[in-house]
């Protein structure tokens, strides 16, 4: 997943929302996601999906190459609503592509695969991406600050090679 389209993704999940318009309140959260031990390599996006029905809005944020992350729901760096939620992760694993600049220069999309910038062995399950069956969940409560460390592991329920 390129750079660009987790943008695109997290726009739409924080425009979308999860209820009405009315503005819940939300609380300062922010945190590091690690992939068995270590930060989570190439950096990505984060969404969390409530696990009840409640008013307001998704909140997300995006995850920096060293892992640290800052979730917003009404505007940059708000935080979330207080409430349980599901985690939603999407590592990006591709550079964009180099079209060499002038695109209507001869030889101008050169390069139009992207280049790999996470390797193999760090590549998250995509378990984690799933809304529904993502096995981590959070709790956001309703104080000022609200710090997370969100452990992934290689051997996520329901990702390949689980239990083998």
């Amino acid at each position: 997943m390129t750079a660009r389209s987790i943008q695109i993704c997290l726009a739409t999940l924080l425009l979308a929302g999860c209820g009405g318009s009315t503005d819940v309140e939300v609380y300062h959260t922010s945190g590091v996601v690690t992939f068995d031990g270590k930060p989570m390599s190439g950096g990505g996006s984060i969404s969390l999906v409530p696990t009840t029905s409640q008013a307001g809005k998704a909140s997300g944020g995006i995850i920096n190459p060293d892992g640290t992350f800052v979730l917003s729901t009404y505007g940059d760096g708000d935080g979330a609503m207080a409430g349980t939620f599901r985690v939603m992760i999407a590592q990006t694993t591709t550079a964009e592509p180099d079209f060499g600049g002038d695109s209507d220069a001869p030889g101008a999309a050169a390069n139009t695969e992207g280049t790999s910038t996470v390797d193999k062995a760090d590549v998250i399950p995509l378990i984690y991406a799933d809304p529904v069956n993502s096995p981590v969940t959070v709790t956001i409560e309703a104080k000022d600050k609200n710090e997370l460390k969100i452990e992934l592991d290689r051997n996520a329920p329901g990702s390949p090679g689980y239990g083998a």
